[in-house]
């Protein structure tokens, strides 16, 4: 996973935004998103799920991701470009620089991936976020804090990210 796209999710779900003072040393990003997605275990129909964090892309190309969603609860990530994936209950997450203003965060489930693409330029935000099935499966799994859950697939209702 050298290079991939929450979770967040979300997802991401997020990130960069630079203030003038901050420009020289790193790129700044909150980001928040809603989904909702029908699960069988546990049986529930429309579940709605919420993220939000902050994202920062410095100029050594280490990033850092911080987010906190009603189904995982808070999660950190730190990378740096060609990183390997950290380990994250019932998985594995990374944070991936595509470039000068772009970050990847990939949240690998035994069933599915979520990639969150966010590009930052100036105080325009823009993100992205993908839920992918793994080949011959059919469900898409999360892990709750306790388990997992096995769900539909997610629909992504609102996103949003900002530069700060």
């Amino acid at each position: 996973m050298k290079r991939k796209v929450a979770v967040a999710a979300a997802a991401a779900s997020l990130l960069f935004g630079s203030a003038a003072s901050q420009a020289a040393d790193a790129l700044h990003a909150k980001f928040s998103f809603d989904g909702v997605t029908d699960c069988e275990s546990p049986p529930v129909r429309g579940f709605p799920f919420h993220g939000e964090g902050t994202g920062v892309l410095s100029t050594d190309r280490s990033a850092t991701l911080d987010m906190d969603s009603n189904v995982e609860g808070k999660v950190r990530l730190n990378a740096k470009l060609g990183g390997a994936p950290m380990e994250a209950p019932g998985g594995s997450a990374s944070l991936h620089v595509l470039g000068k203003h772009t970050l990847r965060a990939v949240r690998d489930y035994p069933n599915n991936i979520i990639v969150i693409n966010m590009t930052v330029r100036g105080s325009a935000c823009s993100m992205t976020i993908e839920n992918r099935l793994k080949p011959g499966k059919h469900q898409y799994t999360f892990y709750n804090g306790s388990g997992f859950s096995y769900c539909g697939r997610p629909q992504i209702t609102h996103s949003e990210c900002s530069g700060y």
